[in-house]
């Protein structure tokens, strides 16, 4: 009984994730994102943050669109790094989800504003039951507040 308590006080007991917001103030923007992942050091220019939780990463970013490239360019690079399991391209948001190598790629692109808004997840494939049904809750708590 006693290790069911620490399990449940230390988030690792199996059930449904317990969420966090993330909110940037440089573009203005939020995110609910996996308690369970630890915040890495934010850049210095405070357009995101990284977060880590072992071989499993997850950005949320902005970037000011400085017109350098179009969001079907940035569609098309983001294909190059995986080998592409699912795409689908909007007018002002692309998906791509892949492989490289044992690593399941994640990554959704938004155009608003003049800004390109990211947010990127991968992990083992080994660890796609955690991490899958993460995608969706993160996506729709996505709200850009300009």
């Amino acid at each position: 009984m006693r290790w069911l308590l620490v399990l449940l006080l230390t988030g690792l007991a199996v059930g449904a994730p317990q969420w966090l917001p993330y909110c940037n103030a440089r573009f203005d923007f939020c995110v609910q994102r996996p308690a369970f992942m630890v915040p890495q050091p934010p850049p210095e220019n405070g357009d995101g943050q990284e977060f880590r939780r072992g071989a499993a990463r997850l950005v949320v970013s902005g970037a000011l669109d400085v017109n350098v490239f179009t969001l079907p360019d940035l569609y098309k690079l983001a294909q190059k790094k995986m080998l592409v399991k699912y795409k689908t391209l909007r007018p002002n948001f692309y998906v791509v989800s892949g492989l490289d190598g044992d690593t399941v790629i994640y990554e959704y692109k938004r155009l608003e504003n003049g800004v390109f808004y990211t947010l990127y997840l991968e992990y083992p494939l080994s660890q796609k039951a955690t991490y899958d049904p993460l995608i969706k809750p993160m996506l729709d708590s996505f709200r850009i507040r300009r």
